[in-house]
């Protein structure tokens, strides 16, 4: 699928209109549920007719993959702004550790299109395929940031092994916190932050 370039500074209008469209199904999606999302329903929301959504969109599941693809457009733009501003080698990681609870708890709408897609993932082999991609991506990231930022005497698979361990963190944390009493984003932020800090210590 062709990811559309949404957060170039001059889209043209018929990425415009595709905003439009994956902006109200974000918002669909968060307040009336997955199932309920139709053309006709995105349509009456933006107060244009089916037609005009299926011309941008051939089917439901392209249109959920595109407000996927948005979403971590959208948070990796907010990840590289925080770590641009980010001088200390080892702040770096945490700065990256901190990054997607500070997404999850500005952008609820997008979190919950983010945790619809984890069940998609199970349902559909294309979902599974764009996650397992995504995760390979956050991995490889990891991965970077802890050779160049940490003096750690790992081989390469250890290395790979502790990001994979920081990732799962960083996951099952956000979605306890989201889907859970009692535990706010905040607050799994700051204890995910101590756990990894005692990991990265473990591995030194």
């Amino acid at each position: 699928m062709e990811v559309v370039n949404f957060l170039n500074l001059k889209p043209t209008k018929g990425e415009l209109k595709k905003l439009e469209i994956i902006s109200s199904t974000i918002e669909c999606i968060a307040t009336i549920g997955f199932e309920k999302i139709t053309y006709q329903v995105i349509a009456d929301k933006l107060g244009t007719t089916r037609a005009h959504i299926a011309y941008h969109y051939s089917d439901k599941s392209e249109m959920i993959k595109a407000c996927v693809h948005y979403i971590f457009s959208h948070y990796h733009t907010i990840l590289l702004e925080r770590l641009d501003n980010t001088d200390d080698n080892e702040d770096v990681l945490y700065t990256y550790v901190e990054s997607p609870f500070l997404w999850a708890e500005e952008n609820p709408n997008e979190l919950a299109v983010m945790i619809l897609f984890y069940y998609l993932c199970l349902v559909d082999e294309d979902y599974r395929k764009m996650h397992h991609d995504l995760r390979e991506a956050g991995t490889t990231r990891i991965m970077q940031i802890l050779t160049h930022n940490f003096n750690l005497d790992l081989k390469a698979y250890e290395v790979e092994n502790l990001a994979k361990q920081i990732q799962n963190l960083l996951s099952g944390a956000i979605l306890d916190a989201a889907t859970t009493v009692g535990r706010s984003i905040v607050e799994a932020k700051e204890e995910t932050v101590i756990n990894i800090k005692k990991l990265i210590e473990s591995a030194k």
